[in-house]
């Protein structure tokens, strides 16, 4: 078990159940007259998550208000990155609602793109 490795803005979030990580390469590319490629690299290694939880209703809200928030400070696995975070579904996971202590279990997934 890793233990607890994810927060934004310095609250902790359960491990996520599904993750995925891409870097991307940022450029622009033009041809020469010649019919050379000329390319700009923008930005090298941009990176995107898409991560989906098992989060209580007290949770999903923050996650939630995290998606209207510019920016947020993720701390994951150890390294810090500024990012944004957008896309929020939630769906209430099957069977959840019969829990006493909490107001049921939700599956809630997110983008999350780096500055």
């Amino acid at each position: 078990m890793l233990g607890n490795y994810l927060t934004f803005n310095d609250i902790s979030f359960p491990n996520p159940i599904n993750t995925s990580k891409t870097s991307k390469t940022l450029e622009n590319v033009n041809q020469s007259e010649a019919g050379t490629d000329l390319v700009c690299v923008i930005r090298a290694s941009k990176l995107y998550w898409g991560m989906s939880f098992n989060l209580t209703s007290a949770k999903k809200e923050i996650l939630e208000q995290l998606c209207q928030d510019e920016s947020t400070v993720m701390t994951y696995m150890g390294k810090t990155y500024t990012v944004r975070v957008r896309n929020y579904k939630e769906k209430l996971v099957e069977g959840s609602e019969w829990l006493s202590s909490i107001d049921g279990l939700f599956e809630c997934s997110v983008d999350v793109t780096e500055y």
